[in-house]
This record gives C-alpha cells, sequence and structure tokens, in this order.
C-alpha cells in the first residue's frame, strides 16, 4: 500500500479539481442569467426612449395645438379692441391679448425645447437599438453554448469524483475515516502541503518532529488549522536535489 503522505497529496489535487469543476458548473447559470438580466435592462431602456420619444412629440402637438389656439383668441381679441366703446373693456382685451402672446411665447419655448430633445435622442435610438441586437445575439449564444459546457464539465466532474473516491480508498480505513471526517467540514481546503516546514494553508510553523514525520509520508494534522498535511512536490524535489 502506498505511503499515506503520498495518498493524501493524491487526494488534495482529485479534490481540488472537483471543486473547481463543481465552482464552473455552478457559475454557468449564473453567467446565462447576468446576460438576461442586462438583456432585460437594455430593453427597458430601449423601450422608455421610444415611449420618451412618443411622449415629446405628444408635447410637441399639444403645445402647437395651444398656440394655435391662442393665435386665435388674439385675433378675436383685436377685433374685440377695434369695436370696444370704453376703456374698461379696452383694458380687459389688452390684458388678455398681452397674456395670450406671453403664453405663445412660452409654448414656442417649451415646444423648441422638446423637438431639439427629440430629435438629440431620435439621433441615439439606432444605436442603441443596434446593442440590443448585440446583447440578444450574445445572451443566445451563451446559453447555447452553455449546454454543451456544461455537458462537458459534468463528464469532468463525475471523473475527478471518481478518481477521488479511488485515492480515498488506498488509505487505511482508520486514515480514511479520519479524512472524511475532517473533510466533511472543510471540503476540498481539508488538506495542506508542506513547504519549508510551513503549512501552506494557514503559514504556521511546524515542528521538527512533524516536518520529519511528513517528510516520511505519515498522517500529520496541522496543529494550528487542524488541516492533514502532505509533502509539497516542490518540497520532495528540493530534499532529493539536497540529497544529491
Amino acid at each position: 500500500m502506498s505511503q499515506p503522505g503520498l495518498i493524501f497529496r493524491e487526494i488534495h489535487q482529485h479534490s481540488k479539481n472537483a471543486f473547481e469543476l463543481q465552482e464552473q458548473i455552478d457559475r454557468i447559470p449564473r453567467q446565462i442569467k447576468a446576460q438576461k438580466t442586462k438583456v432585460e435592462r437594455m430593453e427597458k431602456e430601449f423601450k422608455d426612449a421610444q415611449d420618451h420619444q412618443k411622449k415629446l412629440k405628444v408635447s410637441i402637438h399639444e403645445k402647437e395645438v395651444t398656440i394655435k389656439e391662442l393665435t386665435a383668441q388674439i385675433t378675436k381679441h383685436k377685433r374685440q379692441l377695434n369695436e370696444a366703446a370704453d376703456q374698461k373693456a379696452i383694458d380687459a382685451l389688452q390684458h388678455e391679448i398681452a397674456f395670450a402672446q406671453a403664453e405663445i411665447a412660452k409654448n414656442e419655448e417649451e415646444a423648441l425645447t422638446a423637438l431639439s430633445e427629440q430629435e438629440e435622442k431620435a439621433a441615439i435610438l439606432p444605436e442603441q437599438e443596434k446593442q440590443l441586437k448585440t446583447a440578444r445575439d450574445e445572451s443566445a449564444k451563451i446559453e447555447k453554448s452553455s449546454s454543451d459546457r456544461k455537458a462537458d464539465l459534468e463528464k469532468q466532474l463525475a471523473e475527478a469524483n471518481k478518481n477521488l473516491a479511488e485515492s480515498v480508498a488506498k488509505l487505511p480505513e482508520d486514515l480514511a475515516a479520519k479524512y472524511k471526517r475532517i473533510a466533511q467540514g472543510m471540503g476540498h481546503d481539508a488538506l495542506s502541503p508542506v513547504q519549508g516546514k510551513l503549512c501552506q494553508a494557514c503559514a504556521t510553523t511546524i515542528t521538527s518532529q512533524m516536518y520529519i514525520e511528513v517528510t516520511n509520508m505519515a498522517y500529520v494534522v496541522c496543529k494550528s488549522c487542524n488541516r492533514i498535511l502532505y509533502l509539497s512536490e516542490a518540497e520532495q524535489r528540493n530534499r532529493a536535489e539536497a540529497e544529491d
């Protein structure tokens, strides 16, 4: 049977691989949702822009109608002014004419502002529509490709979990039970390589005796973070080169 330390290194590689693959799988629906949310936001912005254009058009039309009505009132009041006999009637008509003229000026200014805004927004709409189409196409493309990608990742994950189970099965029954107990709470993070007498997970220096046990590929647990320790490949190479 292989030394525990070597098996734990193998287990850590497979468990990290499985974890990373699962993370990629879990990201797929989030990526699809994020793209759909983006499209929905752009669709709303485009619809709001179209609705705003319609409102501006209605507003301009209403002001044109108001101006036309006020102009007709002025014409009427001027005719009445020519026919007025007393000063009180003349003053009242002149007041009405002045008020109507001020209202016309106000509506003309507002109509001009609305028309300017309408033209400005109309120039933006085609590009906004183009960007929306691109986002829709991209969303459809992501959704379509994600199905194949997810199937491939799930196949890789199944293989990684199979390899992990086979590696765990290589452990003596008592060590397998200890590993499973720690892994139940820490998952793929239940193990840590040792490099230069340091637990790489928590950066704690292990004792010389623990280091000897780790180099002998024995079962060792970090006293600081409670992870199972194993000798990293780099540390093993360094030791082999030093011995040569």
